[in-house]
């Protein structure tokens, strides 16, 4: 089995992660589950899926981005403020300390406003094929 998390919250494009969560359960065959904000949830919700795909907003894409165990730890990634971690950053947090499923994937939905909400249907759709493609390599 394969696990995908979504993460987001309701304001905005944050909410992209939410969205994708609720078109994606009638047609992933994975174990989906929707942590929010919280993706050091992941760890305690983690059972030694073979691939596990994250999928949140990502602030400054343009385009549905889609990286790849080490790409992941080698992206530079920093916090805007001190309440707030990114996922890069979280991810990163969580390899150190033993979350080390046999691939981690990390989909990013281009994301520019916390106010309002400016991606399509036709990028949460792409971002949905993009979950569906990595569970059938």
């Amino acid at each position: 089995m394969n696990l995908v998390v979504f993460l987001g919250s309701n304001r905005g494009d944050d909410s992209a992660g939410h969205e994708c969560y609720k078109k994606a359960i009638s047609r992933i065959n994975a174990r989906l589950i929707f942590l929010g904000t919280d993706i050091f949830e992941i760890f305690r919700k983690y059972e030694n899926e073979k691939k596990v795909i994250v999928v949140d907003a990502f602030y400054g894409a343009e385009d549905i981005i889609h990286l790849k165990n080490d790409e992941i730890f080698k992206l530079e990634s920093r916090s805007e403020h001190a309440h707030y971690i990114s996922p890069v950053e979280a991810l990163k947090i969580l390899n150190e300390i033993g979350f080390s499923p046999k691939e981690l994937h990390l989909i990013g939905i281009p994301a520019k406003s916390f106010d309002k909400i400016t991606y399509t249907d036709e990028i949460i759709e792409k971002a949905i094929k993009k979950v569906e493609e990595i569970l059938v390599l």
